[in-house]
């Protein structure tokens, strides 16, 4: 089984330093996740880190085309585009669905499974900027109805995010009870991959304090949805991303 994880945007890294996906890849590695797996990351094309609306339409057309080249390689089994906000998913899904290989979100995997889990989720985020777009994806992508609330804890990854501070987890855990207390959540989804660091610590935190609700980690559930698909054999219907062929007769949409 072989993965290609895409990155929105080819990240500036400093010298001697690990990019951060590949050391939550590794993380995630060592623990047994991705055993039988192959897994290769594409660092993106040159572009701006995604928190608005701006940014999003900037990078998908370079995320087309490296989920474009991946299909048409041959050579991996499904593909995940990593970041919160998702850009180009759809599109990446309709490329997908002629090659009969699985395109595959984080933050969409994570509501997968919480739609699963639980009954009320919320969905925490780094910017205001970023959640009314997660909201309005969830909302084309018909998982609205399970999402009480998408919130953010107002830490941008530019500045603040970058070196996983400890202190953006106290922020989080009060977003999670905040969500549980008053909007009766029961599951909890990070909405940006630059939040991944947190999931244990919340995880362990809300525990702690007596909320008994899933975390849910972004890389982890994108990475068990396609282990899934492929075990299974199953990719995007066609009747969902059909192709430009005409067909002998129409299907009411």
């Amino acid at each position: 089984m072989r993965f290609k994880f895409i990155s929105p945007f080819k990240a500036k890294i400093p010298p001697g330093m690990e990019p951060v996906h590949v050391r939550r890849l590794r993380e995630i590695e060592a623990e047994g996740l991705l055993k039988g797996i192959e897994w290769e990351l594409d660092d993106g094309v040159p572009g701006p880190m995604v928190e608005n609306r701006e940014e999003l339409a900037q990078v998908a057309p370079g995320v087309l085309k490296l989920v474009r080249e991946a299909c048409e390689s041959g050579r991996y089994d499904a593909i995940i585009i990593i970041g919160g906000l998702e850009p180009g998913l759809y599109a990446a899904k309709e490329i997908g669905a002629r090659f009969n290989i699985p395109v595959l979100g984080c933050t969409s995997s994570e509501v997968g499974f919480a739609t699963m889990l639980g009954h009320r989720y919320t969905i925490i985020d780094t910017l205001d900027c970023m959640a009314i777009t997660i909201r309005q994806n969830m909302m084309a992508y018909g998982l609205n109805e399970k999402c009480a609330s998408v919130r953010s804890i107002e830490w941008p990854v530019r500045e603040k995010l970058i070196h996983d501070p400890p202190e953006a987890v106290e922020d989080f855990v009060r977003e999670c009870i905040e969500a549980i207390e008053k909007e009766g959540v029961d599951v909890i989804v990070i909405g940006c991959t630059a939040l991944m660091y947190i999931q244990p610590l919340a995880q362990k935190r809300l525990l702690a304090l007596g909320y008994e609700v899933p975390v849910l980690h972004p890389f982890k559930c994108a990475i068990a949805m396609a282990r899934a698909l492929v075990d299974l054999k199953l990719s995007q219907s066609k009747l969902a991303f059909p192709s430009t062929t005409p067909k002998k007769k129409s299907i009411p949409r």
